[in-house]
């Protein structure tokens, strides 16, 4: 019935059909990559330039108006600003453009690939998926989507998600801020000093090396630590698991209002903490 329904809006007012398209814009110059959309899926993949010049592909299906706002955007002191907002319709709803992903293909020599200092996506309403991504800075944030990125690097990265999970493969940098609102957070190997919040969501990091902050209001926490730096984790409702190498020879603080406690005996010589509380919820650190 509700198929039926958009159905018919879409044939009473006319609902301006989405079209397949492609375009290519060199990159001359390039330090910082801003793009923002609104309901579309985004895919951006950075590859190494194979010709020794430096351009952006985007391909897709998309409203009219979301493409002229593609083929309308310049490189301008050193920022292209790539747009991919439709309209705001009064009177009806247009369903036809949701799920339309947009495919981006970011070709960069070594030279500018290291000259690149900002990276920001932002989606109002679609997931978004980042492969390969070099940047000093970089942000990855939407409303009500999935985050996904894999083998990305830089020295301050941040990425967020309103209503929507996070998943990251590897990350080499300095700093790595993840928070999801209402969704679970799963990271492969984390090389840097890691800040990560959930409120209603589990946070799991496979491989960590670096100093940790967690915090999760309503969701479990595994942390499976490679170095011997301390960790601040906290939990409201959800039981804590890190693991720590044999070489870890720091000090534990741990405590819980509901929860049982495990760890093993503290060496204390090394001036590091792994801090942990939970209000109702075990804690167990191995080793």
């Amino acid at each position: 019935m509700a198929i039926g329904i958009i159905a018919l809006f879409q044939y009473q007012f006319g609902g301006v059909k989405s079209k397949e398209y492609e375009h290519t814009l060199k990159l001359d110059g390039l330090k910082e990559l801003a793009i923002t959309s609104d309901s579309l899926g985004i895919e951006v993949e950075f590859v190494p330039s194979t010709d020794g010049s430096n351009s952006i592909h985007i391909a897709g299906k998309a409203k009219p108006e979301v493409i002229d706002q593609i083929k309308s955007a310049r490189v301008n002191n050193g920022k292209l600003d790539l747009r991919m907002k439709e309209k705001w319709r009064i009177g009806f709803f247009d369903f036809s453009g949701w799920n339309d992903k947009q495919i981006v293909t970011v070709a960069l020599t070594d030279e500018a690939q290291k000259s690149l200092e900002e990276f920001k996506l932002n989606s109002d309403s679609g997931s978004v998926r980042v492969d390969g991504a070099a940047a000093v800075n970089g942000s990855v944030q939407t409303d009500s989507g999935s985050i996904k990125l894999s083998s990305f690097q830089g020295e301050a990265w941040s990425l967020k998600s309103d209503s929507g999970s996070i998943k990251l493969d590897s990350y080499d940098g300095s700093n790595l801020s993840m928070t999801s609102d209402s969704g679970s957070i799963h990271a492969g190997t984390v090389r840097a000093k890691l800040k990560a919040s959930s409120d209603s969501g589990s946070i799991t990091v496979d491989h960590l090396s670096g100093v940790t902050e967690v915090k999760s209001d309503s969701g479990s926490i595994r942390i499976v630590k490679e170095d011997d730096t301390g960790a601040n984790v906290s939990s409201d409702s959800g039981s804590v698991r890190i693991t720590v190498p044999a070489s870890y020879n720091g000090s534990y603080d741990l405590k819980s209002d509901s929860g049982s406690i495990h760890n093993p005996d503290p060496v204390g010589t090394s001036g590091e903490l792994i801090k942990v509380r939970t209000d109702s919820g075990s804690i167990r650190i191995n080793q």
